[in-house]
């Protein structure tokens, strides 16, 4: 009975590994990324979710602390270094339109925090943070 129980999990802890789920709901698609890699001294877990609707885009990624430094330099490459702030050990990247929220960006240890508000950005301008959160998800995918 043991040994089917493991052979079980073996296979559910297999099949749950590199997923990618898509849902869509009216104008709203959300994608979730959970792959989990090995490595010869380390797992990394990393999960990334996207939302993108008619006026607003998120992200979310929960990921290794080690990848903070990595991330945290992308970010620095491809965002205004005058909308730069830090609190509590957080970097936070905040472009605001008349006193509103444009978008944001809130890297921390294992953690960032994205989200844009289309009514307030250019297309042009959302086009490119959109590309730059397919950068994270795939810098933060990679070993």
């Amino acid at each position: 009975m043991k040994i089917i129980l493991f052979l079980t999990l073996l296979i559910w802890n297999t099949l749950a590994q590199a997923q990618t789920a898509e849902a869509t709901s009216g104008n709203t698609t959300a994608v979730a990324k959970a792959p989990s890699r090995q490595t010869k001294t380390t797992k990394s877990s990393v999960s990334v979710s996207i939302s993108n609707s008619d006026n607003y885009y998120s992200l979310s990624a929960n990921f290794d602390a080690s990848k903070s430094k990595k991330l945290e330099k992308l970010l620095s490459d491809n965002l205004d270094h005058n909308i730069l702030s830090t609190d509590s050990g957080s970097k936070i990247w905040k472009k605001d339109n008349e006193g509103q929220t444009a978008y944001s960006f809130v890297l921390r240890d294992g953690k960032l925090k994205a989200s844009i508000d289309k009514e307030l950005v250019s297309n042009e301008t959302f086009e490119k943070l959109k590309a730059l959160g397919e950068k994270i998800s795939d810098t933060l995918s990679k070993d």
